[in-house]
């Protein structure tokens, strides 16, 4: 019985995590029909181009942790504000990297898709750290 709860709660990570990553997309495709000349965008202002991109991953990110933690997909306490706050840390750090190593973002950069991990790791941080 006690094997079966625990690959539950594997299984009911996983899937928040994909969850995550999916809705990630989502909210950076959303974002990208709001800004006119994206392609452009991201050549010329890689700065805010990075900003954009760190804002709709931890939104992305975000969202569907706090649904999974709404809905009881998850059993861990909230820390809402501690986990924005590290899911926003891990989307920037790698972004800010990339930049200062690329200069200007190209799309189907891998440092983009490392930054939606370390959003995600980001989130579960403070979980994994925090006091009772």
């Amino acid at each position: 019985m006690e094997s079966s709860t625990k690959i539950r709660r594997i299984l009911a990570r996983l899937g928040v995590v994909l969850l995550q990553l999916l809705t990630t997309q989502v909210v950076t495709f959303l974002v990208s029909l709001l800004v006119p000349d994206i392609e452009g965008f991201q050549q010329d202002h890689s700065a805010l181009f990075i900003l954009m991109l760190g804002g709709t991953f931890t939104t992305g990110v975000f969202l569907a942790g706090w649904l999974a933690l709404r809905r009881g997909w998850l059993k861990e306490k909230p820390r809402y504000l501690a986990r924005l706050l590290a899911a926003l840390l891990g989307a920037f750090v790698p972004l800010v990297v990339a930049l200062i190593l690329y200069h200007t973002l190209e799309a189907g950069n891998p440092f983009f898709f490392l930054s939606m991990l370390a959003s995600v790791v980001g989130f579960y941080i403070p979980g994994w750290t925090g006091k009772e």
